[in-house]
């Protein structure tokens, strides 16, 4: 099982195929692999979800509870959200499967696994009290609904709606702070 940052629609266009998705929340109950290299380019679970091994992936069991599983024939499509876990199981010898997959949002986002990976990079180190604190702040600044309504507009800097010219600012200041 894997995920796609964008969302997905899955068309089957010949043969039968088993879809079995995950909430996102399910993570740390399919043994994922590392995420900074892999074949497919995003973080696979190292269970195999048809013939799972629950003595050697005890908390894969929790995963499956979750598990939403659906058989799709030619013509059948299904939506896979953002991030959501899925392996797709060809059931016939011969088959064929369309994607159309799509993101909200501003064409400029880049992956925010970058940002998981530049976070890994700088806070895994840190002693647990360190840590805890960066988690506080990440929870506020990145999952608040509005965590500078107390300021105006003008004064949100980086927390508020970004001009091209600050964007382009704080893109050199990443950039010159990434550089060996």
């Amino acid at each position: 099982a894997h995920w796609d940052l964008p969302q997905n629609l899955a068309c089957v266009l010949a043969g039968r195929r088993r879809f079995t998705l995950f909430p996102t929340d399910q993570v740390a109950n399919l043994y994922v692999g590392p995420i900074d290299f892999t074949l497919a380019g995003q973080p696979s679970s190292l269970a195999d979800i048809e013939k799972p091994d629950f003595e050697r992936y005890p908390k894969l069991a929790e995963a499956f509870d979750h598990a939403l599983t659906a058989e799709l024939a030619p013509g059948d499509v299904i939506y896979m959200p953002s991030l959501w876990w899925h392996a797709v199981t060809g059931l016939e010898p011969l088959g064929a499967m369309i994607n159309y997959w799509w993101r909200d949002g501003p064409a400029r986002m880049t992956t925010p696994m970058l940002s998981l990976k530049h976070a890994l990079m700088t806070m895994a180190g840190l002693p647990p009290n360190e840590k805890a604190a960066w988690r506080t702040m990440f929870e506020h600044y990145l999952f608040c609904d509005d965590p500078v309504a107390h300021l105006p507009q003008g004064a949100r800097g980086i927390l508020g709606e970004l001009s091209t010219e600050a964007r382009q600012r704080l893109v050199a200041e990443l950039s010159a702070a990434l550089r060996p």
